[in-house]
């Protein structure tokens, strides 16, 4: 089952045209472009999460359309609901565990098997910290399930929106409206692709999640050195 979002619509139209005329106004350097064009399946997109323009960002780089998982608070209201699910094409998803993150995580596995791509935040939430310091169970956990591999990427150079909590009125929504505006004509963005982490089968789920993890950080911990000396 499709859901309206999923299929071609006007609103996915606006949005490609808005992520191709964004993108002409920055540079992005891609490293590892090769293995993301060798990927014949879809994937699950792992990466790193510091500004609210990075879904953008990943999005002009990859060139293909990515569905991305979000956390339930961003669709509070019946507009930004619809915003967010139609044009941003966002799966909302609960944070903590349990039946509440039941249909993100179904709509997620309905998608993969869809064959579309996922980007999902293994963090969890936004850090100016590009350290990996923890990786949730979601992105590996869909794997497992849907046998898509994970791909690592690392964001390097992205410009901030404002700092949320440096003033009161200063939320996540203005660092996103911010950093979207801060990096239009940005020359310096790097993105780093790591090679594709497949899962296994046959095996422990539980084991196999501990290991598409430390894969997950071992990747980035590699991309994050690379990137340091480009």
């Amino acid at each position: 089952m499709l859901w309206p979002s999923e299929l071609f619509t006007v609103f996915t139209a606006i949005k490609k045209a808005f992520l191709g005329f964004y993108g002409r106004l920055m540079r992005i350097k891609v490293f590892g472009e090769e293995m993301w064009r060798e990927l014949r399946s879809n994937a699950i997109v792992v990466a790193n999460h510091m500004t609210g323009a990075d879904s953008i960002i990943l999005q002009i780089a990859l060139k293909r359309r990515l569905f991305l998982l979000a956390a339930r608070k961003w669709f509070q209201g019946r507009f930004i609901g619809f915003f967010m699910t139609f044009f941003c094409e966002m799966v909302p998803v609960a944070l903590e565990k349990g039946a509440r993150n039941l249909l993100g995580i179904k709509r997620a596995l309905a998608l993969l098997k869809n064959r579309q791509s996922l980007a999902v935040y293994p963090s969890g939430r936004m850090s100016r910290d590009d350290c990996m310091q923890e990786i949730n169970d979601g992105a590996a956990y869909l794997s497992i399930k849907s046998g898509a591999p994970i791909v690592p990427v690392y964001l390097k150079n992205l410009a901030y929106g404002p700092e949320p909590g440096s003033r009161p009125w200063i939320t996540e929504t203005w660092e996103g409206l911010g950093s979207v505006a801060h990096n239009i004509f940005n020359r310096k963005i790097e993105v780093h692709i790591a090679p594709s982490i497949y899962p296994r089968k046959g095996v422990d789920r539980r084991r196999e999640m501990t290991r598409l993890n430390a894969e997950i950080r071992r990747s980035f911990e590699e991309l994050r050195q690379k990137a340091s000396l480009s």
